[in-house]
């Protein structure tokens, strides 16, 4: 096998272990029993954008490697830094929340804030179907029916706290 389809290999299978995390996080956020999902569809939505713009680098010819880590893969705030440069476009902002909930949740406990989450989390639901055709001709209505990509939330009301 040649490096050019070692490397297609890879991008496919990123692609493909991308949407198998994007529709975890879907199924793990729409299902109500759950009381983790806001954390749990950050770090499944993140991993699933990691893993596609992964992809998008390794198509344009671009290395997911640190140059002087080789066997350690670009994190998801590098991978976006890259592909997004323009730091107010609205795509990378909405990127950048969700990772900051992310690690907040990896390292401590969070406030269950699922009315603030799940606009941001819906627009990034949005953005991940749009960016995957985009960049990767896959369409996620393949997958699943369209409306199982709005999220359900259990809004309660806010207090000023």
């Amino acid at each position: 096998m040649t490096i050019k389809e070692r490397n297609t290999e890879l991008q496919n299978r990123l692609v493909d272990k991308s949407i198998e995390a994007f529709l975890m996080g879907l199924e793990v956020f729409n299902k109500p029993t759950i009381n983790y999902r806001t954390e749990g569809f950050s770090f499944f939505i993140c991993n699933a954008w990691e893993l596609m713009l992964k992809a998008l680098l390794l198509k344009r010819g671009q290395s997911i490697y640190y140059k002087d880590q080789p066997d350690r893969t670009y994190d998801l705030s590098k991978v976006i830094h890259l592909i997004y440069t323009d730091k107010r476009q609205p795509l990378r902002i909405n990127l950048e929340k969700i990772i900051n909930l992310r690690n907040t949740s990896t390292h401590f406990v969070t406030e269950d804030y699922e009315a603030i989450f799940a606009p941001i989390f819906q627009s990034c639901v949005v953005n991940y179907v749009n960016e995957l055709l985009h960049f990767h001709n896959k369409d996620v209505s393949n997958y699943l029916n369209r409306s199982s990509l709005t999220l359900t939330t259990n809004i309660k009301e806010l207090s000023n706290e």
